[in-house]
């Protein structure tokens, strides 16, 4: 900061000093001193003769800083004749021999630095001389003076304002930022609290723009909830279903056995109704099988179109008994790794979900696409739709809203999707429909996971 003022504060004391040393008259000082001597002038008298007519060219400069003085000295009066930007008259008055010149005695253009400066009255100071010469000999310079002292002041005023407003705008910063950290760390207790509740997606969070991440969070979050409850679920399917299938084997061939004898005639619809209803809990283990994190797969290089096509037929057949139509809309995509039987049951389960929603007849829709070099199935009914308070227990297992739901096949139709590495996805709006959406990636995209 000081390297930089006091370069700037030479070119004002070079500029001003040249000025005055063009300015100034010829022979003034020559002139002035010869007269002063045959009229045995005192010094004093020709100092202020010497001022009346340099003043007003020295008045001529403008300076606004304080901390510049410039002006004339005359080498035969040994004193300054001339003073601005302010003018001081204490300088004018004669000056015993004893004192220091304010100004140096010097021949050549120069740059003085003092330590007690004449013309600062003691304090420190850097002055830009030029002598002016009248008949080849120097008469005068031509001085422009910088306090020093002064300069030190204002730089020292200047860091301390600026250390001032740096410690203010820091305090501010720290309190604010403290103030975020509370707000964040609140965010952050909701946020995970929710979490624990399961109710992330009803969160107010101070800070939109953390928004996106937390509900990202919240999503990745329940995935993986759901895809533990899935586990467990498969993990319990493994373990009991075969130990309860083969009593319901041995009591369902009891039933039917004793059905045939006359003497239970009158006991025929007890009987067929407990047949019924152990053909139901077999088929609800058969589903439950399919939940299993070992279930046995085979991926094999193969067209989703071709397996649509092979059970179109099955699938119009079905929607037609319950009043609905099936239209296919397949465009060309790659072959995928697919596992042929569990595509079979996913795509029948959820035209069966499709069905179900439509109980006065519609219509379903299934289109393939290739985006982004990913195959997109797309499944799309006309509906009831499906109401916000339970999309997301959508895909839970046991959960269904239906009256002989089991509420494990779009848990079946997740764990399907999930093993084939694809997402499912779903819109749904009340009496417009709901659309799943599954996106199987390619099969570089397969190997390289």
């Amino acid at each position: 900061m000081l390297q930089a003022e006091n370069k700037q504060n030479l070119r004002y004391l070079t500029s001003i000093t040249e000025f005055l040393a063009e300015k100034s008259p010829p022979n003034l000082f020559s002139e002035t001193y010869i007269q002063a001597t045959a009229l045995d002038q005192s010094n004093q008298l020709t100092i202020y003769s010497l001022n009346q007519k340099l003043q007003p060219i020295v008045d001529e400069v403008c300076m606004p800083y304080k901390r510049i003085q410039f002006g004339y000295y005359s080498q035969n009066c040994k004193n300054v004749v001339a003073i601005g930007s302010k003018f001081d008259e204490s300088l004018l008055i004669d000056m015993s021999l004893n004192k220091a010149n304010p100004i140096h005695d010097v021949t050549t253009t120069s740059l003085i630095e003092e330590e007690f400066s004449s013309l600062w009255h003691g304090e420190k100071s850097i002055t830009y001389c030029i002598p002016i010469k009248e008949n080849g000999v120097i008469v005068a310079q031509a001085f422009a003076s910088v306090n020093q002292s002064k300069v030190y002041k204002i730089l020292w005023q200047r860091t301390m304002d600026t250390f001032l407003i740096t410690f203010v705008m820091l305090l501010f910063c720290v309190i604010a930022f403290h103030e975020l950290c509370l707000r964040l760390k609140e965010d952050l207790i909701k946020f995970a609290k929710s979490i624990s509740s399961g109710n992330s997606h009803d969160i107010d969070i101070s800070f939109s723009e953390f928004a996106p991440i937390l509900n990202y969070i919240s999503k990745q979050t329940e995935k993986m909830t759901q895809l533990d409850r899935l586990n467990i679920v498969g993990e319990m399917a493994a373990g009991i279903a075969h130990e309860i299938r083969n009593p319901l084997t041995t009591v369902k061939g009891l039933l039917q056995f004793m059905s045939r004898k006359n003497e239970f005639n009158k006991y025929k619809e007890n009987f067929d109704l407990m047949i019924t209803e152990i053909n139901r809990a077999n088929a609800i283990i058969t589903e439950f099988l399919s939940l299993s994190k070992n279930k046995a797969m085979s991926f094999q290089k193969m067209n989703l179109n071709t397996i649509l096509q092979d059970i179109y037929p099955l699938l119009q057949a079905n929607a037609l008994y319950y009043d609905c139509k099936v239209y296919l809309d397949l465009s060309d995509i790659p072959n995928l790794l697919l596992d042929k039987n569990s595509i079979h049951q996913f795509i029948l389960n959820m035209i069966q979900n499709s069905i179900d929603a439509m109980p006065d007849g519609g219509s379903i829709h299934i289109s393939t696409v290739l985006t982004n070099n990913n195959v997109v199935l797309t499944i799309k009914d006309s509906g009831i739709g499906i109401s916000k308070d339970i999309q997301d227990h959508l895909f839970t297992p046991f959960f269904t809203t239906k009256d002989k739901g089991t509420g494990l096949g779009l848990a079946i139709c997740s764990r399907i999707i999930h093993r084939h590495k694809a997402t499912l996805t779903f819109n749904s709006q009340i009496g417009e429909g709901t659309t799943f959406i599954v996106t199987f990636p390619s099969i570089d995209s397969n190997n390289k996971n």
